[in-house]
């Protein structure tokens, strides 16, 4: 298995986004996986313009020419795309968003009815067929996750395969406070990659177990109230300083 791992965090290798998908990482190879990492953020790649060249004048060809010339070939061989998508706004960041829009390259312009009656684009090559989601949010509650887990889903779809796994753990703004709270988490990532590798699926048992947020709603907040003790001193010590300029 051929596994590449697109991670969109703004903060690149440096975030738990990035801790996470290390962690899946090393559980794909040692199931016997290859893998590639990418970090978005260290990378140029710009929105789609909606030229549809790569539909009509240039048939599974971008028009642009930037890091998506590192992205399509890496994406053309690999059997398992992992989207690592820190929450954004309810969805993923801006800079994930522009590499999934930029695989439209990899339709053709015609039409047909899937199976469930719903209309698609056949493709000019094929995508990887098994795709996963990791992510983290900043607030404690896992419904956080719905949005950007249905638009993984649905992308899965349009791009002829289906997601296999989403491996989502909320509170991330508790976990910096208290990141040791994280390895147990990470740990059940990389039994979740070894069993892909193997199996080409996560067990249930895994999948629920990283299901289980790593703070009760209480102990969440307690943590986060330390982050808001520090924004406090951030902002008064800013406005002192402002005041003191005018």
């Amino acid at each position: 298995m051929r596994a590449l791992i697109i991670n969109g965090s703004a903060r690149g290798a440096k975030g738990v986004t990035a801790k996470m998908g290390r962690a899946l990482a090393e559980g794909l190879v040692r199931g016997g996986a290859s893998v590639d990492t990418l970090f978005v953020a260290d990378m140029n790649i710009a929105p789609c313009t909606a030229c549809l060249s790569c539909m009509h004048l240039n048939p599974g060809h971008c028009a642009q020419r930037d890091d998506m010339d590192v992205v399509l070939p890496l994406l053309k061989r690999a059997d398992l795309l992992v989207w690592a998508a820190p929450v954004y706004t309810d969805t993923m960041s801006a800079q994930l968003k522009a590499v999934m829009d930029r695989t439209i390259c990899s339709r053709q312009p015609f039409l047909y009815a899937d199976a469930a009656g719903l209309t698609r684009h056949p493709m000019t090559w094929a995508m990887p067929q098994k795709v996963m989601l990791i992510s983290t949010c900043s607030f404690p509650e896992p419904v956080t996750f719905e949005p950007l887990v249905a638009t993984i889903r649905a992308q899965a779809i349009n791009l002829g395969g289906r997601c296999i796994a989403e491996l989502c753990v909320p509170g991330s703004l508790a976990i910096q406070m208290e990141p040791s709270v994280l390895e147990t988490h990470l740990a059940l990532i990389a039994q979740a990659g070894m069993e892909v590798a193997q199996e080409g699926r996560v067990r249930p048992v895994t999948l629920e177990a990283i299901k289980r947020p790593p703070f009760s709603v209480d102990r969440y907040r307690e943590l986060a109230g330390r982050y808001e003790e520090w924004c406090r001193k951030k902002q008064a010590k800013m406005a002192e300083k402002r005041l003191n300029e005018s």
